[in-house]
């Protein structure tokens, strides 16, 4: 019976999306049933005459081959005298290791999503901004307690007149957005020169009455969200914030201020849910804008907020330990859709422009992922295990459909393709400690921090250069 399978010959077509030189004749031929994707990778190699070799992934009916041909058709119930058609795309390579930058502290926090740069956040109070190399550029002060939450907003465009705008609109630099135990948001303007950086003065967005657990920047960044404790996420202006005396002398008042406007401007959201407009930085009939740039806050949620992702420049996702996924339209502070998930949300991405909603959270070893356009996650989502501790964090890939990467507390990194449920690879990268978040900087690194103190640069081989 052993000899009879090892024997088994199927047809396939082979097809694929590359460019012409990838390419090999649409022609049906036979092949072992024994052969799995690196056999199937020898072959087309063969084919193509490739020197060096390169790897290639392989898909039937758009799941990855991860077992043999045989195998796979009696999975799916094909009969092995069907000609099967299977696409080849390029293999994703093992990530290598690039590049450590060092803190005094744990790195509780990352963010690649500028080019010319990624942050950290650190349990010494600080975020850091560092070079793609790995470099220290700058270390900015301000926060009172731990550093949770990073992002980073490119420089703007930004319409008008004045020194102000002309300054930030031409600046060769970035803005750099952290979160902390102590309840602010607080932002610095970063000039970078060749290969150093200077650091304007720190603002203050005070509106949060508990520690702040993550911020994100809006697609093109002229608005960013952050997410805390008090049951809450906020929208706030890049242009807002509180600096110098200014601060001070809001800092007696704001607070009672601020509830005070929260209740007088309360409106009813899609289900009926309360939306605070708090102190808005667009001004609206009665209304004048706040020195401390607060548009909008998202009221809803009845535990800690602990998540904030952005669909698009109109659209954010929170997640919630309350055991929901929630989408706003951030321009009117409207709830869209209230989802349920199993367990408390500790981490949410979302694929640009919609589609797909990843998750983690509830103290698993998986990562969730589901289509909201199907409706409730019960039943719709598919999961991911592999890690062997708890995950903390889950990130898409930019420009891609496919790939995301998540970080848990057992110091690994696994990047993913969704049309598989193995992951493409694991990266030790926070031996023998945790592993506190993970990030993609650009489509071809990762970039990851963790209790041992270390941001880890890693890049992922483009298999068809």
């Amino acid at each position: 019976m052993a000899a009879a399978a090892e024997e088994t010959q199927i047809t396939c077509k082979f097809v694929t999306r590359l460019p012409d030189k990838y390419r090999i004749s649409p022609t049906p031929f036979a092949v072992p049933g024994k052969l799995t994707r690196y056999g199937l990778s020898e072959v087309i190699n063969h084919l193509l005459d490739l020197d060096p070799v390169k790897p290639f992934d392989f898909l039937v009916d758009g799941e990855l081959v991860r077992t043999s041909l045989e195998k796979l058709l009696i999975r799916k119930g094909i009969s092995v005298e069907s000609v099967l058609d299977i696409e080849y795309i390029p293999a994703v390579g093992p990530p290598s290791d690039e590049a450590t930058g060092k803190h005094e502290d744990w790195v509780s926090a990352v963010d690649g999503s500028w080019a010319g740069a990624v942050a950290t956040g650190c349990y010494d109070g600080s975020a850091r901004l560092w070079s793609p190399g790995g470099a220290l550029l700058c270390s900015l002060a301000g926060h009172d307690g731990a550093v949770t939450a990073v992002s980073l907003l490119p420089p703007p465009s930004i319409p008008g007149t004045g020194a102000a705008a002309d300054a930030m609109s031409s600046a060769s630099g970035c803005t750099v957005v952290g979160g902390g135990h102590d309840g602010t948001v607080r932002t610095w303007d970063v000039a970078m020169r060749g290969g150093s950086a200077k650091a304007g003065e720190c603002r203050v967005f005070a509106g949060h009455t508990g520690a702040v657990t993550a911020v994100a920047a809006s697609p093109g960044g002229a608005v960013f969200a952050s997410a805390s404790h008090d049951c809450t996420a906020k929208v706030w202006s890049r242009l807002g914030g509180a600096t110098g005396e200014l601060l001070k002398g809001a800092a007696g008042s704001s607070a009672s201020e601020s509830s005070k406007k929260g209740k007088s401007k309360r409106r009813k959201g899609e289900d009926g849910l309360g939306v605070e407009a708090g102190d808005s930085a667009v001004a609206t009939e009665g209304n004048t804008p706040g020195f401390l740039g607060e548009e909008v806050t998202l009221a809803g949620h009845t535990d800690a907020v602990s998540a904030v992702a952005w669909e698009s420049a109109e659209i954010l996702w929170t997640g919630s330990f309350d055991h929901t996924l929630k989408c706003w339209d951030a321009e009117s502070a409207q709830l869209r859709q209230s989802f349920d998930t199993p367990k408390a949300v500790s981490a949410v991405a979302v694929k640009a422009g919609g589609g797909r909603v990843a998750w983690c959270g509830g103290g698993d070893r998986q990562v969730h992922m589901w289509d909201p356009r199907v409706g409730q996650t019960t039943g719709a989502t598919t999961s991911f295990s592999s890690h062997t501790e708890m995950v903390v964090c889950v990130r898409w890939c930019p420009g891609s459909d496919h790939q995301l990467v998540s970080c848990a507390y057992d110091g690994t990194l696994k990047l993913w393709d969704n049309r598989g449920k193995l992951p493409l690879h694991t990266v030790k990268a926070h031996e023998k400690e945790r592993a506190m978040g993970v990030d993609f900087h650009g489509p071809s690194r990762i970039v990851s921090g963790g209790t041992d103190g270390r941001l880890r640069i890693f890049a992922i081989e483009d298999c068809t250069a």
